[in-house]
């Protein structure tokens, strides 16, 4: 009877050590969107540079897994991360703070994208080729349409900007809905134009701009549901040490210098906006910018 009583104790505090290790052993879950559709590759680069910051810091934080969401576009993924409804689901935005207050929504203080995404050049119909070739004065680029996704901050810039903008609900819409004319510029970030056509390019009545280029300040955080403060944390250590090391600048270069190549935005006239809302920013975010080659001004 002693040694059973002995056994059981020894097995109690065996049990008692596991579990207060558990969580060295567990894999912690992040969910990530999912591109949109079949034809949607956005995702691609920050699923692959969320994957870099998390191995970057499995020695201090453990093991992870990473989940994609079902398919949603950028409006439910910003209510999905107010309403905590994936577990540890970090999503890229825009920066802005009207998503929400710091007790409900926080981001990843390091923009993922290098400020590739501040650098837009435009699909538009056949039919504005010359058009929007003729155009020098940012009086005139004002007079154009713009279409963009339902729930992106690039609508809110546009529109302080004094553009009139059209808000498409799905992703692949909006590139069939340039090629019909029902706006006359759906503009791209420099990181996303050469996937993009080569995707859209057969689309009839669509075609792409080589003359103008259109920049704002857009950096790309990760958001998150402020009850995920430790996954953020994470993800900021790993962002840091990946750009300290040269991995993430390899890893962007790899998925988004062809892109920026085939962009040629060095032989564009730039057209320079204004996006009030960075202006909070309480840290240099711009001093991890990928130094692009381009116009200082509108020739």
């Amino acid at each position: 009877m002693k040694h059973y009583k002995t056994c059981t104790q020894f097995v109690s505090f065996v049990l008692l050590i596991l579990a207060a290790n558990s969580h060295s052993f567990a894999q912690t879950v992040f969910t990530y969107k999912s591109p949109e559709s079949d034809t949607d590759i956005r995702t691609t680069y920050e699923a692959a540079a969320m994957k870099l910051a998390l191995d970057k810091t499995i020695a201090e934080f453990g093991p992870y897994d990473m989940q994609p969401t079902p398919r949603i576009n950028t409006a439910r993924s910003v209510q999905s991360i107010k309403s905590n409804s994936f577990q540890n689901y970090f999503a890229t935005l825009g920066y802005d703070e009207d998503y929400g207050t710091k007790e409900d929504i926080i981001y990843v203080r390091f923009p993922v994208d290098l400020g590739a995404l501040s650098y837009r050049t435009c699909f538009m119909p056949e039919n504005m080729k010359q058009k929007v070739s003729s155009i020098r004065t940012l009086a005139d680029l004002r007079k154009l349409t713009m279409g963009q996704g339902r729930g992106w901050r690039d609508v809110k810039v546009l529109r302080h900007n004094g553009f009139h903008v059209e808000e498409i609900d799905t992703y692949d819409q909006i590139f069939k809905m340039t090629a019909a004319h029902r706006f006359d510029l759906f503009c791209r970030g420099a990181s996303e134009i050469k996937g993009e056509y080569d995707t859209w390019k057969s689309l009839k009545g669509l075609a792409y701009d080589r003359t103008l280029l259109i920049y704002y300040s857009m950096p790309i955080f990760f958001y998150t549901n402020a009850d995920n403060k430790l996954a953020a944390e994470r993800l900021t250590k790993g962002f840091q040490k990946a750009y300290a090391d040269g991995s993430l600048l390899a890893l962007w270069r790899s998925q988004n210098q062809a892109s920026i190549d085939f962009a040629q935005l060095n032989k564009r006239r730039i057209f320079r906006l204004d996006n009030p809302w960075v202006k909070s920013i309480d840290f240099d975010y711009t001093k991890y910018y990928y130094k692009l080659d381009v116009p200082k001004t509108v020739p």
